[in-house]
Order: structure tokens, then sequence, then C-alpha cells
């Protein structure tokens, strides 16, 4: 039967352009195995981060001493756990504060961090496997999409493991800045593979303007700063909302000197900080939805959320399942922000 071409995706059969359907056959979701395998990447990244996220939260990221790339499988007999477990023994971290901790508790720490190392190497499978299967119907500038994130990929392990670094020495706590670079680069391997995603469907991008610009830095800095109240533990002080105990702005604020650090390093200015960011960032999208039109009212739904489930990660005082509810679906919010501000509607 002879076809009408739509697309260089996909074509229509001639009856169905002769009643007028091809229109509709064209606005239904394309399934294509290099569309699913990019969403599948996207997917596994997002995991990959959640996973992160519980390594931290347990306190389980400086259970494993060692960085083997090539180390897949993880201790199975008695005696190789208990080298695992000699290790640890003489890091800063088991000395001053899990001092006596028992085999078993061991086990259960080290299972978070092996996982989240093991799921790395997944994601960077997933990414060569189907690339070599998929190899001759990939796009030429889709290959080289692939072969950033891989890069990418690569540079996190190295970001990943130059963070943990920073835990074993004398003073047992990861680098809050450190952090915050390893969760950035997962955003910006998210970033490429949602572009290359879009671009593959055959979306058609629209030039950024300022005041989209305005809404994609203003969430971003709100992710970073989400990023340093995680590595400064901030969220275990001033569990309260609006106020932070009765207070607008903390008394201390301006500990450090100079005055710069405390943007950085105070975990009270911290705090106080991400939640103006989230206030600004809720007011100035609902401001653009108000404005411009329904452009942006998923975006601002989806931010309204989010600060929902911050607030409740606050007051709650950072129970597991509601912080790594928070930080997905931070995700979430940078996706549809990128997807608001890049595609055509």
């Amino acid at each position: 039967m002879d076809d009408v071409s739509l697309s260089n995706k996909r074509s229509c059969p001639k009856y169905l352009a002769t009643l007028g359907l091809c229109k509709v056959l064209n606005s239904l979701p394309m399934s294509s195995p290099i569309s699913t395998w990019l969403k599948s990447l996207i997917v596994a990244v997002m995991l990959m981060v959640v996973v992160g996220g519980a390594t931290r939260l347990t306190h389980s990221g400086l259970s494993m001493t060692q960085w083997k790339p090539m180390h897949v499988l993880p201790p199975i007999a008695q005696q190789a756990w208990e080298e695992e477990f000699s290790l640890y023994r003489q890091t800063p971290e088991y000395k001053h504060i899990n001092k006596g901790m028992s085999l078993h508790e061991f086990k259960c720490i080290y299972w978070w961090e092996y996982g989240h190392r093991l799921l790395g190497r997944f994601v960077g499978f997933l990414v060569l496997l189907p690339l070599l299967f998929l190899f001759k119907n990939i796009p030429n500038w889709l290959r080289g999409r692939i072969a950033i994130v891989f890069a990418l990929g690569g540079a996190q392990g190295v970001i990943g493991w130059w963070m943990v670094k920073s835990g074993l020495k004398a003073d047992p706590s990861v680098s809050h800045i450190r952090l915050c670079v390893h969760l950035v680069m997962a955003f910006i391997i998210l970033s490429v593979l949602a572009r290359a995603l879009w671009r593959f469907e055959g979306k058609s991008f629209k030039k950024v303007c300022l005041k989209d610009a305005a809404l994609i830095a203003l969430i971003g800095l709100t992710i970073i700063y989400g990023a340093y109240v995680a590595g400064l533990k901030a969220g275990l002080i001033y569990n309260t909302f609006p106020l932070m105990e009765g207070q607008w702005l903390p008394d201390e604020w301006n500990f450090y000197q100079p005055l710069w650090k405390n943007f950085i390093n105070n975990p009270a200015t911290v705090q106080w900080l991400h939640r103006l960011l989230a206030i600004i960032t809720t007011a100035y999208s609902t401001i653009l939805w108000i404005k411009h039109g329904s452009a942006y009212r998923l975006i601002t739904i989806k931010i309204a959320l989010q600060v929902i489930l911050g607030v409740s990660t606050l007051l709650l005082q950072v129970p597991l399942v509601v912080a790594l509810l928070h930080q997905a679906w931070a995700m979430v919010v940078w996706i549809v922000a990128l997807k608001t501000v890049w595609v055509k509607k």
C-alpha cells in the first residue's frame, strides 16, 4: 500500500490520508526503541540520584573506603566481610561516631553504598549496550550526545569518589560543596538526555528568553542550596515554618567572617536562603502563569508541590521517605522547567 509521508519518522497510509486522519496519527505518541532507551536512561539517572540520597541519609556513604572501578562483586565470604570492616574501622567516622558498631550493622550501611556504586555501573552499561545494538539506526547527532553522556558519567564517578574522600579525613563529614558538585553533574546529565529525547521525538525548540532564563536560574539556585542544606545537615535545625524558631532571620546568620562564608558554610543561613529561594521561585512562576498563560501552569504546580514536600521534610525533621520524595521531585521540576522554556508548544 502506498504511504503518504508525514515526517522523517512516521508515514501515513493512503486510506487514512483520504479520511483526513493523518494529523490524528501524527499526534499519537511514537514508539521507538531509541526513544524507549533514552527514557530508560533518564529514569536510571533519577534512580541513581535517589539511591545516592538514601545512602547519604542512612549515613552509609563512607562505608566503602576504597575506589575500585572494575570491582563489581560484593564481599561474600566471612573473611571478605571482615577485611572490609577492618578497613572501615580505621576511618575517622568509625572512631568518632560509630565506634563499637557490629559487623551486622556495618553490612547494613555497606549495602547502600555498594548499591549506589553498582547502579552507576549499570547506568554505564545501559548507555553502551543499546548503543552497540542500535548504532546503525542512531542519527549522528545523537551518537555525539550519547558520547557526551558517557563521558559525563565517567566524570561523575570520579566526582563521587572525590566527594567520599573528603569524609575519610580527620573530620568525618563529606564536603557539602563536593556533594553539590556531584548533584549538579547529575542534573547536567539529565538535561543532556532530556534535550536529546525531545529532539529525537521531533519536537521544535525555541530561543530561551530572559524571563525563562530567570526561571531556570531560580530553580537551579534553589536546587544548589538544597544540596548545601543536605550536606550541612541544615534540615535538622529550625524545624518550624514559616518562621525560624520565631524569627524571620536567625541571629547567627552572620556568624562567620568574612561575611560571604555564611552564604556557603553557615547551616542556619543556608537553610534560610533555601527557604527564601523556594518562595521567590514559586512567586515568580505564579506571576508568569498569570501574565503569560497556561504555558507556565504545569511548572508552577510542580514547584508548589515541591515546596509542600520541602516544608514537610523540615517540619518532620527529615524522615527518609519524605526527604527522598523531595529530592526526586526536584528532578521532576527541573525536567518540566526545561521543557517549558525549551520546547515549542
